[in-house]
C-alpha cells in the first residue's frame, strides 16, 4: 500500500466530515487514510451515495409480495412479476437541482439516468411519466423553468423513442426557484433476462464501455458541497448532456450483449463516478475488485487516478464478464462505436484495490461505503411532535352568491386547468393508438402485446395537503395513485417514490420527511401494496428575506398497475347523451386542502381534505368488480379541483355537457369543489341503470345519482353554468395562454 499524501484533521474539515467519521475510517482501515481515500469516504458516504440520513426511515417501507421480484434498495430498480414470463421495471428518479440551473438539459438528462436505470438490468423501456412542480405562474421565472423543462422531457422522448404517457404538474410559491422534476420510468423484460448490478465470481473481468472518460464535475470541491448540491450539481460539459446517441449505442449495446448472455452484471455509472460503480458491483456481489487505472479509455490523456475515479462523464457503464467472452464482447462494443476498456479482476476479497503503475493508492472494504450494509446510517435531530392546525369549518367560509364566477375564476388557476396543450408538446407518433388509448384515462396505458394485457401507470402528490400534515398528505397520495389505478380498469402491483424534501440538518425540514415516510409506510402497509423502488433528495429549498425555507414536502409517488383483459380498460370521458351521471362514495361539507380554499379564498394552508382509508379499500373492490362487469362508460375519480371540476374532465374530451343536482344535505360549494376523498364518477347507460343500481345495493357501497350527461349545456340544480365549448376553450387553453405570456 502507497502511504504517500497521508490525510490529516485539516481535510476532514474541507470535505465537511467530522472527527468522529475520521475515526470510524481509520477503525475501518487500520491506519489513517491518505488523502484520496479520505476524499472518495466523503463521496461514498454523502447523502447522494449512501442515503445515510434518510436509510433508517426507508427501512420500514414494505418491500416484499409474492410478485416482487427485486426490492427496493437492491438493485438500480424495483422488479415486479406481470406473468406470462414477463416481468415490469420501474423507477422513480429527480433532477431538481439541475433543473433550477440549466432546465432544459436537466430535464433530459435526469430522464437519461433513470431511463438508463431500467435497460441496464435487462429490460426495454416503454413508457416514462414526469412529476413537475414550478413557482408561482404569476412570475416569469416558473415560466421560463416551465418551458425549458418540458422542451428538455420532449427533447429526450424525441430522441430515444420513449412516450411520456402522463404526468402531473402544480404551481406554487414554495417552489419560486427550486423546481421538482422527477421522472418515472417503466420497462418490460423477460423473467429469465434480468441482469444484476453485480461483479462476482473470481477471475471474472470488468469493463468499462461508452465513450471515452474526460475531467467532467471533477472541480477542486465539486464533492465537498453535499450540503449545497446533494451531489446533483456538477460541472458537466453541456456536449456530455447533450448526447442523448451515446445512450442509444449503450442502450443496443447492452442488448446485444445480454441477449447472447456475455455480461454476468450491469452497472451504471453516475454521480460518484467509476468509484462509485465499482463500490456497488462488488458490495452487491460479496466480492472485491482489482482495478487498473491503465486500461481507462481516456477523452483527456493528462488525467490523474483522482479525476478518473470520480469523473461524472455521462454514457458510461460497467460490465462484469467471463474472461472468455472478451472478444465477442469487444467486437459488438465496437460495432456500436463505443469504447472498451478492461479495467479490473473480480477476488473474494471483499476489498476494492485501485492500483497505478503497479502502486496500490486506494485500498478499502466496500461494505462500509455506498449502499454497504455496514455504510454508516445516521437519525438526524426532527423537530418535536407538530401541532396542526384546527380544520377549516365550512360555516365560518362565506358562501358564493354566484356559482358560475366561481368556476371562472378557478379556470384561471393553472393547478385546475387542463393539461392537454402540454400533452400536445410530446410526440403522437410514438403512442401506439388503439381502443385503449382513444379516450383520456386517469391512468396511462402501456399495451404489452401479449394475452389482451397492459400495464397502468399513474404519479400523484399534491402539495396542497402537505402544507401542513406530511403524514396524511402521504397517507391520500398513495390511496389517489391507486384508485387511479383501479378507475382504469388494473389492480395495482407496486410503488415506487421520490421523496423530496429540505436539509435533513434543519430538524423541521427532517420532521416533514419523517412523517411523510411514515404515511408512505402506513398506507402501503395497509394496502398491501410494496415498494420496489424510489430515491431521496434532499435540500429542496430558497431565500426568501435571508431565511433558507424548505419546499412544501413532496413525495412523489409512483403506482404500476396491470389490466389482464385490456378490453376492460376504463376511460373517463362521457360518451352518450342521456346516460346516467352517479356519484360512487360520500360527499362532505369539506373544503380543507381544496383548490377553491386557495384560488377562491386565499387560504394556502390547511389540513389535507378528509380520508379514510377503510372506505378507499372498499371502494378499490366495488370498482373492480363494476369494471369486471362492464356497468360504467366511464370512470374518473374526485381529485384536484373537486366534483364540479371531475365532471368537466369527463365532458370536454367529446364535447358533452351535464345536468346535475347537488345534494340537499352538503353545501353547495363544499359539494361542488371539497376535496373529500374517496370518491368517483361514473356515467351508466339507460339499459344498465337498474343493474347498476342493484350492484351497488348488493355491495353496500354509498352512491347518489347526480344526474345525466346533456348534449352540451352545463346545468347545476337548474342554473346554466354556459356550453360545454364555451367552457372547453377556457379549460384546454389557459396553460397554452399562460406558457405564451398570452394572460
Amino acid at each position: 500500500m502507497n502511504h504517500k499524501d497521508i490525510s490529516t484533521i485539516e481535510d476532514v474539515e474541507l470535505l465537511n466530515m467530522t472527527s468522529e467519521e475520521y475515526e470510524k475510517i481509520q477503525t475501518i482501515l487500520g491506519r489513517v487514510p491518505n488523502k484520496l481515500e479520505l476524499e472518495l469516504f466523503s463521496i461514498l458516504w454523502s447523502e447522494h451515495a449512501s442515503y445515510k440520513n434518510s436509510r433508517k426511515w426507508l427501512e420500514i417501507l414494505p418491500r416484499k409480495a409474492d410478485h416482487v421480484l427485486v426490492e427496493a434498495g437492491k438493485e438500480s430498480a424495483g422488479v415486479v412479476d406481470i406473468g406470462d414470463g414477463q416481468v415490469a421495471v420501474f423507477k422513480l428518479e429527480s433532477h431538481n437541482h439541475p433543473c433550477a440551473v440549466q432546465p432544459r438539459l436537466g430535464a433530459s438528462t435526469g430522464m437519461r439516468v433513470v431511463n438508463r436505470d431500467i435497460f441496464s438490468m435487462g429490460a426495454r423501456p416503454v413508457a416514462l411519466l414526469n412529476s413537475l412542480r414550478f413557482g408561482n405562474s404569476d412570475r416569469d421565472t416558473a415560466r421560463w423553468l416551465f418551458d425549458e423543462v418540458v422542451n428538455g422531457i420532449a427533447d429526450f422522448e424525441k430522441g430515444f423513442g420513449i412516450p411520456v404517457i402522463g404526468g402531473e404538474v402544480f404551481f406554487g410559491d414554495t417552489f419560486n426557484t427550486s423546481p421538482i422534476v422527477n421522472t418515472m420510468s417503466i420497462g418490460v423484460a423477460q423473467k429469465d433476462e434480468l441482469v444484476s448490478a453485480v461483479a462476482k465470481g473470481e477471475g471474472n473481468l470488468i469493463a468499462v464501455i461508452g465513450v471515452p472518460t474526460g475531467k467532467d464535475g471533477i472541480s477542486g470541491d465539486a464533492f465537498v458541497v453535499d450540503m449545497i448540491s446533494d451531489g446533483e450539481t456538477k460541472s458537466i460539459s453541456f456536449d456530455q448532456m447533450r448526447d442523448i446517441q451515446s445512450e442509444k449505442h449503450l442502450y443496443k449495446t447492452l442488448s446485444s450483449l445480454m441477449r447472447e448472455h456475455l455480461v454476468i452484471g450491469v452497472q451504471t455509472i453516475g454521480g460518484q463516478g467509476i468509484i462509485g460503480a465499482l463500490t456497488e458491483m462488488a458490495s452487491r456481489g460479496n466480492s472485491g475488485i482489482d482495478f487498473f487505472v491503465e486500461e481507462v479509455p481516456l477523452r483527456e490523456k493528462d488525467m490523474n487516478l483522482r479525476e478518473i475515479l470520480i469523473s461524472e462523464t455521462w454514457g458510461r457503464m460497467l460490465i462484469c464478464f467471463r474472461p472468455g467472452d472478451m472478444e465477442k464482447i469487444k467486437s459488438v462494443v465496437e460495432g456500436n462505436n463505443l469504447s472498451m476498456g478492461v479495467v479490473g479482476k473480480v477476488n473474494n476479497s471483499g476489498v476494492l484495490r485501485c492500483q497505478k503503475n503497479g502502486d496500490t493508492e486506494v485500498e478499502f472494504p466496500v461494505k462500509y461505503l455506498g449502499i454497504g450494509e455496514l455504510a454508516p446510517v445516521y437519525e438526524r435531530e426532527a423537530s418535536a411532535e407538530r401541532k396542526l392546525p384546527e380544520s377549516i369549518k365550512i360555516e365560518d367560509i362565506q358562501e358564493p352568491d354566484h356559482y358560475p364566477a366561481v368556476v371562472e375564476k378557478m379556470l384561471k388557476s393553472l393547478n385546475v386547468t387542463s393539461k392537454k396543450w402540454l400533452t400536445s408538446k410530446f410526440s403522437k407518433t410514438l403512442r401506439r393508438e388503439a381502443a385503449s388509448t382513444r379516450f383520456p384515462s386517469d391512468a396511462g396505458i402501456i399495451e404489452l402485446g401479449t394475452n389482451n394485457k397492459a400495464l397502468l401507470a399513474t404519479v400523484d402528490s399534491n402539495p396542497a395537503y402537505f402544507s401542513s400534515d406530511p403524514y396524511n398528505g402521504a397517507r391520500i397520495s398513495v390511496a389517489e395513485a391507486m384508485r387511479n389505478i383501479v378507475c382504469g380498469g388494473g389492480t395495482p402491483l407496486a410503488v415506487t417514490d421520490c421523496l423530496n424534501f429540505g436539509n435533513p440538518y434543519d430538524p423541521a425540514a427532517y420532521a416533514d420527511f419523517v412523517d411523510a415516510v411514515k404515511g408512505l409506510a402506513d398506507a402501503c402497509k395497509f394496502f398491501d401494496l410494496p415498494v420496489v423502488s424510489g430515491n431521496v433528495s434532499f435540500y429542496n429549498q430558497r431565500s426568501v428575506d435571508g431565511h433558507i425555507i424548505p419546499v412544501v414536502p413532496t413525495p412523489v409517488v409512483g403506482v404500476l398497475g396491470i389490466i389482464k383483459d385490456v378490453e376492460k380498460h376504463t376511460t373517463l370521458s362521457f360518451k352518450h347523451k342521456g346516460d346516467m351521471i352517479f356519484l360512487v362514495g360520500r360527499s362532505r361539507n369539506d373544503i380543507n386542502g381544496s383548490e377553491y380554499l386557495s384560488a377562491v379564498h386565499g387560504i394556502e394552508k390547511s389540513l389535507p381534505p378528509y380520508f379514510n382509508p377503510e372506505e378507499e379499500k372498499k371502494l378499490f373492490s366495488v370498482l373492480g368488480d363494476m369494471v369486471d362487469r362492464r356497468l360504467a362508460r366511464s370512470v374518473h375519480d374526485v381529485s384536484n379541483g373537486g366534483l364540479f371540476f371531475t365532471l368537466l374532465e369527463s365532458a370536454v374530451p367529446l364535447e358533452f355537457g351535464f345536468d346535475i343536482t347537488t345534494d340537499a344535505e352538503v353545501r353547495r360549494d363544499a359539494f361542488l369543489f371539497g376535496e373529500a376523498q374517496g370518491r368517483v364518477v361514473v356515467s351508466v347507460s339507460p339499459e344498465k341503470q337498474d343493474e347498476f343500481v342493484d350492484f351497488m345495493v348488493e355491495k353496500g357501497m354509498p352512491f347518489s345519482i347526480l344526474g345525466h350527461v346533456t348534449r352540451g349545456e352545463i346545468r347545476v340544480d337548474d342554473e346554466s353554468f354556459g356550453y360545454v365549448d364555451e367552457l372547453k376553450t377556457k379549460f384546454e387553453n389557459r396553460l397554452k395562454w399562460w406558457a405564451e405570456g398570452k394572460v
